[in-house]
């Protein structure tokens, strides 16, 4: 539809073509609606005699609608006039037209001008007229000295999106982030998209080469071609720019930021129709100013796993492998996928540092990058020739920041540099705190902040900080220009040493996602001294202090390897005589820790009680109960470990003699629980675990007691009782134990505790009740932590429990092999314990059921000579059983039998009636072959009527079917 064209325009039309005679002027066609104008060929949209404020792809959406009025126009049709040559999302499309409506002061609940077409696409409604109007020449366009890009930015169309709204919304925007993450890139494409709302244009000045800040006015004026100055340019500038509707755009006002922030506040208030658009690495501080913090390039979480197709949709990978291939033969796959992703990773998602990674590819391959990444700064360099000097290596990048900084700065971030990943304002205080210099170290890590050097982190309770890597690598080669290193680390040490023990009182009385929020962090500052201590610049005596304030935080990250081989080089950096009796007391704390990480590393071989007898000795002439009392226990563990009950029981009655508090009587109850546990006195066993339930330990834990015997004994608790209950005839109490123990252990963190709850308790508990489902995942869990924690003797065990859940469920000819293999294992690593006669057993059924007989039958006589020798009575009873099975199938039915009655009087002197019942079940499947049936029943029915519990378990299952049988 054309209307009559209004008066004002008329007037317009006739005043422009007065400005521009002799057909100097270009034509183009107005369309009007409401109280708008719209120019389609300037790009421009006006209301009231004013332009609206409106990005460009609102203005692209609106002139494709009013191109085609009331016509549907399709979404793909929209999003490819808005977005050309882009995949972008619906949603996308949507606020662009939720711009365009406010712009248009439009209802949603009742369109004038939009109407949307359900699923379908948009209609222009509104009466539309069009005239033709004159426009400016050519060569009087507004002026517009944007840099051109020639790449796309990648990743940023939503921080693009949301500067856009910033800037119609605000008049002093700030685009701030650290050095090389594209902040100049998307200020540029910010002001292109803006450009067409700014009736005198865009004007654009990189104040980074500037010679001198007061030098700034001066260039602007020059960049907006105004006449040689000869008196104030300031006042000039305000002059020309007070009518002018225009947007500046401020690129790295780091070097210069009191001026710049001095001419931008200057020139809003003068000039009411002016935005600004500034880049720094930290923000401007004028009245009205809107910041926005440009954050890395999105990369792939960690452990992430993706294909290359996957890895593509994340703008840092997409970033590299656009460079990569735009100048070699390069080709992305699957395979190349998590090389990238940690090679973004370790670049913290710094487009420039990608963009220059992605450069080497042609010379080193990105297996090659990945491993030169140490020494970034040398290895990333020769970006674009046509790119700003600073940004053509890392280090000049960094560099250019880092000279922007006050000398108190610079010492600040040298010191920070230490950190290997997050700290605390405590932390970066004890590295960078001079007494002589009375430095402000908080008010310095604000300013280093503030200027885009420091990451912080405030979604805690408290703040946490990090340099990042690149940051870091240029911040430890100054800090060894300026032979800083050993002061700095010195520092670090004492700090480590003073915080860690105090993390020796909280094990128990935090949580553990608390424990390893406020000290697991520190891991890395603790190989980070090490490493330095034991170099040829270092001081071994500091690695001595560090190593044992550090055992806790091994042990709670379960780090068994690591510890082992720490203490290992501690006790060899020991020199003798004289100054190793004036440190006895670490001394004996490093020996207690290689006892403990023997053990659990290599297995509990004679090196391990050695050293806790080592420790105890010490102790002695210390005359230090608690440290007594721990190696004590430590020499316990081991010698459960090995077999050696006597000599376990012998240490826990010492111990309990020297229990001086409710905790060390609870653990001596445990310990006295386990050791009488495996000599087979199960009433003796369940009385001390009764009276360690009964200790209410944790409302009376000494300072660092919890942590005495490295294990939460809270976890330890739930553990004990649970394989008791099963012997003794509580089936469901002890699955419920065991899932207690479990759930706990997992709450606790501690990857040792858990592969004990696994191995020992939930998996034979499982696989004795019949719940084989539940056995194979929990065996599947317990072989995945020990291998992801480099816990051997457990993954031993794994093996053993996989091998013998086959045996159970008919596979012995492939559970044989397996379990024969993984017995070996476990005698090489010394585990020669209650986890071994189980197999054995497990091996003779397994045997039997391939008519190998003569092997199981030697293998269970060998079994039962040595647990008599050893005392190590708690599984006797199967063993007989077993024994009274491999004797029926091979024919010798009355010595069977008498084997049967065997395990059932050592059972009921023991009190486990299910193993009781299990022989009694024996017992009457063999009475009832000869024809003995009222012996039969009267044999297994008098042990299934004493149970209360569990009558749907495996045992009770079957001694019910015989039953049934023999009615």
């Amino acid at each position: 539809m054309i209307g009559r064209v209004p008066r004002w325009l008329s007037e317009q039309v006739r005043m422009e073509r007065h400005a521009f005679p002799n057909g100097s002027t270009t034509s183009d066609v107005a369309k009007f609606f409401g109280e708008f104008r719209l120019y389609p060929g300037r790009h421009l949209l006006v209301k009231d005699q004013e332009p609206v404020a409106i990005g460009s792809r609102a203005l692209d959406i609106l002139i494709a609608l009013t191109e085609r009025p009331g016509e549907l126009v399709t979404k793909d049709e929209l999003i490819a006039r808005a977005w050309p040559n882009s995949i972008v999302e619906e949603s996308n499309l949507r606020a662009q037209i939720a711009v365009l409506r406010k712009a248009l002061s439009e209802d949603h609940s009742a369109p004038r001008y939009i109407a949307a077409v359900p699923s379908r696409g948009y209609r222009f409604i509104a009466p539309l007229s069009h005239s033709e109007v004159a426009s400016k020449p050519a060569e009087e366009a507004a002026p517009n000295n944007l840099p051109r890009q020639l790449t796309r930015p990648i990743g940023r169309e939503e921080a693009i999106e949301i500067l856009e709204g910033r800037v119609q919304r605000f008049r002093l925007v700030s685009i701030v982030g650290p050095g090389g993450i594209g902040k100049t890139t998307v200020g540029i494409r910010v002001a292109e998209e803006l450009s067409s709302s700014y009736e005198h244009g865009v004007c654009f000045m990189d104040l980074a080469p500037l010679p001198h800040p007061s030098s700034l006015s001066s260039v602007l004026a020059s960049q907006l071609r105004l006449p040689e100055i000869t008196g104030d340019p300031v006042s000039l500038l305000n002059a020309h720019l007070r009518d002018k509707r225009m947007l500046l755009v401020f690129d790295s006002c780091e070097l210069v930021l009191d001026a710049a922030a001095r001419l931008a506040e200057t020139l809003l208030r003068q000039a009411p129709g002016i935005s600004v658009l500034a880049t720094s690495r930290e923000a401007l501080r004028v009245e009205g100013e809107s910041v926005f913090r440009l954050p890395p390039l999105d990369m792939p979480p960690l452990g992430s796993g993706l294909t290359a197709a996957d890895a593509l949709a994340f703008p840092a990978i997409r970033l590299f492998v656009e460079r990569a291939t735009s100048g070699s033969e390069y080709a992305f796959d699957d395979d190349e996928a998590p090389i990238v992703t940690h090679i973004c990773r370790q670049l913290d998602g710094i487009a420039l540092a990608i963009e220059l990674a992605a450069g080497r590819v042609e010379a080193f391959g990105t297996r090659g990058i990945a491993e030169l990444l140490n020494d970034r700064l040398r290895l990333l360099t020769g970006g674009r020739r046509t790119a700003l000097p600073r940004h053509q290596t890392l280090a000049a990048m960094i560099d250019w920041s880092y000279g922007a900084l006050s000398p108190e700065e610079q010492t600040v971030l040298r010191a920070l540099a230490v950190f290997a990943g997050e700290f605390g304002r405590e932390a970066a205080a004890a590295v960078a705190f001079d007494p002589l210099a009375e430095r402000d170290v908080p008010g310095q890590l604000a300013q280093l902040v503030a200027k885009s050097l420091l990451a912080v982190d405030t979604h805690g309770k408290v703040a946490r900080y990090r340099l990042l890597d690149t940051t870091r690598a240029f911040a430890a080669s100054k800090l060894q220009e300026e032979e800083e290193v050993s002061l700095v680390v010195r520092r670090l040490a004492k700090y480590l040493c003073e915080t860690l023990e105090h993390s020796h009182e909280e094990v128990e009385t935090l949580s553990s996602e608390d424990w390893l929020h406020k000290y697991g962090s520190q891991i890395n500052n603790v190989r980070y001294v090490l490493d330095w201590a034991y170099s040829d610049d270092g001081d071994a005596d500091v690695g001595i202090a560090v190593t044992v304030s550090a055992v806790p935080l091994w042990y709670q990250l379960s780090l068994v390897d690591e510890c082992l081989t720490c203490v290992q080089r501690a006790l060899l950096g020991l020199d003798p005589g004289e100054k190793r009796d004036g440190r006895a007391r670490q001394v004996m704390q490093l020996y207690r820790a290689l006892g403990l990480a023997q053990a659990f590393k290599v297995g509990f071989a004679p090196q391990a009680p050695a050293a806790f007898s080592k420790a105890f000795e010490i102790a002695e002439k210390l005359g230090d109960i608690d440290a007594q009392a721990e190696a004590l226990w430590g020499l316990w563990v081991a010698q459960v470990g090995m077999g050696e009950y006597r000599a376990s029981r012998d240490n826990a009655d010492r111990f309990v003699r020297l229990a001086q508090n409710s905790l060390d009587r609870f653990i001596g109850d445990r310990m006295l629980s386990m050791t009488l546990f495996c000599m087979g006195d199960f009433r003796g066993a369940r009385r001390h675990a009764d009276l360690m339930l009964a200790h209410d330990v944790f409302t009376d834990i000494p300072p660092g007691g919890s942590v005495r015997f490295r294990f939460g004994q809270s976890v330890s608790a739930r553990i004990q009782p649970a394989q008791l209950l099963w012997m003794q005839g509580f089936p469901d109490q002890a699955v419920r134990a065991a899932d207690s123990a479990v759930e706990a252990a997992r709450a606790s963190g501690h990857a040792i505790s858990l592969c004990e709850a696994l191995a020992r308790w939930s998996c034979p508990i499982l696989v004795h009740v019949g719940d084989l489902a539940a056995a194979d995942c929990a065996i599947t869990e317990l072989l995945d932590l020990a291998k992801l924690n480099g816990l051997g003797p457990w993954e031993v065990f794994g093996r053993c429990w996989k091998a013998a859940l086959l045996i159970e469920r008919g596979y012995a000819e492939r559970g044989v092999p397996l379990l024969r293999n993984a017995l070996a294992e476990l005698r090489q690593v010394k585990l020669f314990n209650l986890y071994n006669v189980r197999f054995v057993c497990f091996m003779a059924e397994g045997l039997a059921a391939l008519n190998e007989h003569v092997e199981a039958r030697a293998l269970v006589e060998a079994a039962i000579a040595a647990s008599e020798d050893k005392d190590e009575l708690w599984y006797i009873t199967e063993l007989y059983r077993l024994k009274g099975d491999i004797l029926a199938q091979c024919g010798h039915g009355n010595e069977a039998e008498q084997c049967y009655l065997r395990s059932m009087e050592l059972a009921r002197q023991q009190d486990a009636l299910s193993l009781e019942l299990r022989a009694a079940v024996s017992l009457s499947r063999s009475l009832l072959a000869r024809g003995d049936r009222i012996g039969a029943r009267k044999a297994l029915a008098e042990v299934y009527d004493r149970f209360s519990e569990g009558l749907d378990t495996a045992d009770l299952i079957a001694a019910k079917a015989v039953l049934a049988e023999l009615s």
